[in-house]
């Protein structure tokens, strides 16, 4: 029998999910509900194959195919391999993917919609995921914060902060920028289906609207900051069998380091498409 178990300071988790997630419609029904209630769900003792876990994703909307191609799997295009792990001497991972505190694809101009990660390999120690929740960040704002923020929109930027949290990748071509311009999206997000109103800020921001430069940076600085207050995180200790779906509209996160010279972190991404961010 599907469970469906919230944790503190917000997620759920997802016990009694068959390890291919194959659901039946009830239970993908109360999935689809649990996670637009709380953000985030942990399923515990599943072991889909790649084919199973695009099959239960795509049950959710659309699928989005990450680019660069290079780290996506071998015949599942829509699998996103992150981690340290090689084949033949190769690597078939993103290495140090995800760290400092962000939403996927929040510096496009459709960001992504929710992300499904399931654990393959996994570090005995360290390598945990941070979760943030961005409606009780929202909540958590003074009034005149809000006042502030609302109706205006922030500059996400790939190509200011690429050298920044990509230093360990080359820059990007003349291609890869006209690919990704700098896009602006609203700081009140509200959901498209539940209504609710988060916070959306994120790493790859840099500028305010309407604000001077050195003003917006510092607001936007101190609106990371009270994301990432210790009371709205959920840390995630990975273990094998687990996976965790969360919704990027409501949600950051931020990868954490583990000793990738002695272990081995390999972890399977699908990805969903997302709608034009609502201003709230």
């Amino acid at each position: 029998m599907l469970t469906i178990r919230p944790m503190q300071p917000f997620g759920a988790e997802v016990l009694g999910a068959p390890p291919s997630l194959e659901l039946s419609d009830a239970d993908f029904e109360a999935v689809e509900q649990g996670w637009a209630r709380h953000s985030i769900l942990v399923f515990r003792d599943i072991a889909p194959t790649p084919a199973q876990q695009i099959a239960f994703t795509r049950r959710l909307g659309p699928l989005h195919i990450m680019q660069p191609p290079q780290y996506n799997l071998d015949g599942h295009p829509e699998i996103f391999v992150v981690g340290n792990a090689t084949e033949e001497g190769k690597p078939v991972g993103m290495r140090d993917a995800g760290m400092g505190f962000h939403s996927d694809g929040e510096d496009k101009a459709i960001p992504n919609a929710g992300s499904f990660l399931v654990a393959v390999q996994v570090p005995p120690e360290r390598g945990d995921t941070l979760f943030a929740d961005m409606v009780a960040a929202w909540d958590a704002l003074d009034d005149a914060t809000k006042a502030l923020l609302r109706g205006r929109r922030a500059r996400f930027s790939r190509a200011a902060l690429h050298h920044v949290h990509y230093p360990h990748l080359p820059p990007l071509t003349d291609q890869q920028l006209r690919d990704r311009p700098d896009v602006w999206h609203p700081i009140a997000r509200r959901h498209p289906t539940s209504g609710r109103v988060a916070l959306y800020i994120g790493r790859w921001a840099v500028e305010i609207e309407g604000m001077a430069q050195a003003e917006g940076e510092a607001l936007i600085a101190r609106l990371l900051a009270h994301a990432q207050d210790p009371a709205r995180i959920y840390r995630h200790a990975w273990r094998p069998g687990d996976g965790v779906l969360w919704d990027n509209r409501v949600t950051q996160h931020c990868a954490t380091p583990f000793d990738s010279a002695r272990y081995t972190r390999r972890m399977h991404r699908t990805t969903l498409e997302g709608e034009v961010p609502l201003l709230a």
